[in-house]
């Protein structure tokens, strides 16, 4: 029997290291994936020829000449501020991502308040995804300002770096903002592994939210919601269920 179990928790660790280097290299083809994207946009913004190549060519300069802007005072006529720092900005870049900051949005505001990340990516398309925290702060601002290129870089970094103890907290973040494939693999890892979650892991999630997933996952939606700790779903329970 105890070579059983020796058996077996050496394959799980082998398991365990087997998906950490596959996440590993899922994070590295995100990388590659999203350096190919900008250099496939700048190739399309030089090909052509004659007055489309021209076109092009301006397409191509203009682009570089909004990255050349980032962070310097030539043209700025905005302030964007995060924390107790200032940047100097851009009223037409900001209007060109998205139509959050339209023209007659912004002709009255003089300052901003946009995290460095995303300033950087506004300007440049590039953002380093280096936490969790960042990825999931960024993938918010991306749904509140309507950058749906920013948010699939965020949910595929989030993908690729989501385990059990994160599976909860980053399904109520995808819920929130509709990143739909970050929902649906968090989905399955929380039914893949629901007898290793604890009443922790669901401590933030809303009582609705819960309450739907646990209709959806067990047939038992009360006793999942006594076993979680969870008063408030089991109320909700009870009132559904009232009238049956």
């Amino acid at each position: 029997m105890r070579w059983n179990m020796s058996a077996s928790e050496e394959t799980v660790q082998k398991l365990e290291k087997h998906l950490k280097l596959l996440k590993e290299e899922y994070t590295k083809l995100q990388k590659n994936y999203a350096e190919l994207e900008r250099k496939y946009s700048r190739a399309i913004a030089n090909s052509g020829e004659n007055d489309v190549g021209e076109f092009s060519s301006f397409i191509s300069r203009l682009t570089m000449t909004v990255a050349g802007l980032y962070s310097r005072k030539t043209y700025s006529d905005i302030t964007v501020k995060f924390g107790e720092k200032s940047f100097p900005a851009h009223r037409f870049v900001l209007s060109a991502r998205s139509e959050e900051w339209r023209e007659e949005v912004l002709e009255s505001t003089t300052e901003l308040d946009v995290a460095y990340a995303l300033l950087r990516w506004i300007y440049t398309d590039i953002v380093d995804l280096q936490s969790d925290a960042l990825s999931l702060a960024l993938l918010r601002a991306s749904h509140k300002f309507k950058l749906p290129g920013l948010l699939g870089l965020c949910e595929r970094a989030l993908v690729s770096s989501v385990g059990v103890r994160s599976c909860v907290r980053f399904y109520c973040v995808a819920e929130e903002v509709g990143a739909t494939s970050l929902l649906e693999y968090c989905s399955g890892l929380i039914s893949t592994h629901w007898d290793d979650l604890t009443p922790q892991d669901f401590e933030h999630m809303s009582s609705p939210l819960l309450y739907k997933m646990l209709k959806n996952k067990t047939k038992h939606p009360l006793h999942a919601a006594v076993r979680l700790l969870r008063e408030d779903v089991v109320f909700l329970c009870l009132v559904e269920n009232d009238g049956m």
